[in-house]
Order: structure tokens, then sequence, then C-alpha cells
């Protein structure tokens, strides 16, 4: 998703959307709310009753969104005369999540790129080479392309959808799928370990803090996204304390700008465990996890298993529902 949002700018620009009735249903919902967020940041909530409905008024930018309900999210294309009817099953939403009434079409081609991806990514989750990658997703890319140009959609979706979605994807897919892949190739199993040096010079392993578990944040000093996390991850920090878990903060700064950050930890107070990888991005944890962008935030249970990989943010309330589940 990452990468499909890095040109939605324009696609709300050009119109006002006013859509009265706004409307679904999460089957098997757990949570209270799901929530609509354009890419300039706005944002809005709808509360689920207790057969997972939700109902309202939307009025914002014509053009693409995302739907978010927990940690799932789904892009949509709204209009002013939409008047869709949006189903899903929480614990299957890639799957499941399906449109009803005016808008569905255009709606059901964007769920059908998501689920297409996922299935690439879930089919590689074993390890696949570079190359093989490659052509694969240049297929699916190929296969969308090819949908797009068959489909009777209007001239401003098809140009959005192949500019943002399918052109974005064609030159990221790649390394997305494989980052992805290792990332469910991780879960349930032994952590990669680490040993690196913390701010004051100590060295620190993964293997220190067993029988906790453990949040780290992957970050560096030049990352804007990463800076923005920062107070967020304090109230964390905060919030549990003194519970059974360690916060780690691992740097991917070059070794140049060791002293730069040794600087911000110390400015900008950051607690937690503050340490810096030994290779920045070309570290063995680094690599181990596929990352290949910031932040990236990793949880590991008590006996050093991975319980996520690609774990919610700290300002994404997800992280505290599922700590509070863990630590309860």
């Amino acid at each position: 998703m990452k990468y499909l949002l890095l040109l939605l700018a324009c696609a709300g620009a050009f119109a006002q959307a006013d859509i009265k009735n706004f409307k679904g249903t999460i089957k098997n919902a757990d949570a209270d709310s799901v929530y609509v967020k354009s890419v300039r940041g706005w944002q809005q909530g709808y509360a689920l009753d207790k057969k997972g409905h939700f109902e309202g008024r939307l009025q914002q930018g014509l053009g693409f969104f995302t739907l978010y309900y927990k940690d799932k999210e789904q892009p949509l294309y709204l209009t002013n005369d939409t008047d869709i009817n949006i189903t899903a099953d929480a614990n299957k939403w890639e799957s499941t999540i399906s449109f009803e009434g005016k808008g569905a079409e255009e709606n059901t081609f964007l769920a059908e790129m998501t689920r297409d991806k996922e299935n690439l990514i879930d089919r590689l989750a074993n390890g696949g080479d570079a190359e093989a990658i490659k052509a694969e997703a240049e297929k699916l890319t190929a296969d969308w392309e090819k949908r797009l140009n068959a489909s009777n959609y209007n001239f401003f979706y098809k140009n959005m959808v192949r500019n943002i979605f399918i052109g974005i994807q064609n030159k990221n897919l790649p390394d997305e799928i494989t980052e992805m892949a290792k990332v469910r190739s991780l879960e349930g199993k032994p952590s990669p370990g680490f040993s690196f040096k913390s701010v004051d010079g100590k060295t620190v392993t993964l293997s220190d803090f067993k029988g906790k578990y453990v949040y780290i944040d992957v970050w560096a000093t030049w990352c804007g996204p990463c800076k923005q996390q920062i107070p967020h991850l304090q109230i964390m920090e905060e919030k549990y304390r003194g519970k059974n878990i360690a916060f780690i903060s691992i740097s991917v700064d070059k070794e140049k700008d060791l002293e730069k950050w040794q600087n911000m930890v110390k400015s900008e107070n950051l607690d937690g465990v503050q340490v810096i990888a030994d290779k920045d991005w070309k570290s063995d944890f680094i690599t181990a996890y596929g990352i290949q962008s910031i932040p990236r935030f990793i949880l590991i249970d008590p006996k050093g298993n991975v319980v996520k990989a690609d774990a919610p943010r700290p300002s994404d309330s997800n992280i505290h529902d599922m700590l509070d589940k863990l630590l309860k």
C-alpha cells in the first residue's frame, strides 16, 4: 500500500464528493469502528454496531481513499454518485471484501488487484529467486493493464489507476513482493538475532530480552516518517512501563552519521534501548527481515518467536489493542 499512495494527492483535487449514504458490514468484527482516510491526512470514522454494520455521510474530495479496519485496508474510488454497500469478513478480509451498487465495478477491480498481489506474496512466502519474482510481478501488472484497457471505466478512473496503481507497482512490485514474502515466512518462527552497539557503547543482543515481549522500531535520523512516529512511541513506552515488554530502536544510519545519531538520541531524550545496526541496511538482522523501507516495526514474543514481522506503527491504535491482550 505504501507505494500506491505516492501520487494520490492529485486524485482529490478535481471535485467535491458528497456521499450521503456510505455504508457497509464487517462480519465477525471485534473492533468498534472503521475509518476512511485520504492521502492528505483527512479521515472520518464510522461506528460499527453489534452486527458490524456502519453507515453515515462522507463529504470529501472526489477520487481515491483507503478504508481501514484494524490492520486491514482497502483502496476505494468514490465519486459524487457513488452508492455502494461494502461487505467483508474480518477473518478473511482480502478474499471476502465485496461491493454492491453504483461504483461497485471500479472498487471490485481495486479489490481484485489487492487479492492478486496477496496471492502472489503467499505463493512466494517459501522463497523464490529475484528473476522469477520479477517475471511474476511483470506478468501481474501486464494483466491488470489488459483488464483495465478492456473495461468501460471512465477516463479519469482509468488514467488514475494506470498512473497510481499500475505505474508505481510496475516499478516497485518485485521489491514489495520480495519484502512481504520474507515477512510472512518469519512469523511464528524464531526471530533472527542481532548484536549491536547501544548509544552508550555497550553491546546489546536480542537474546538479552528473552522472557519479554520485544517491540522493535527500525528507523534513521534522516527519515521523516520515522521521526513522526517518535511521539507516539514515547506514549507507548510510558503506557507499558513496568510491563513485560522491552522497546528497542535500531538505527540504520550509516557509520559516518554515528555522531548525528548519538546527538539526536540525547537531544530528543529518546527512551527505550537505542542501538545502531553494524552495517546499516546490509546488517544481517535488517536483511533477514527483508527491510527495504522504514519505519518498520517488529513484535517478538517472550520465547523469541516473531509475532508480527511488520507490526502496526505506534500511531496505529491496533498495536495498543494487540499489546493490551498479550500483556494482560
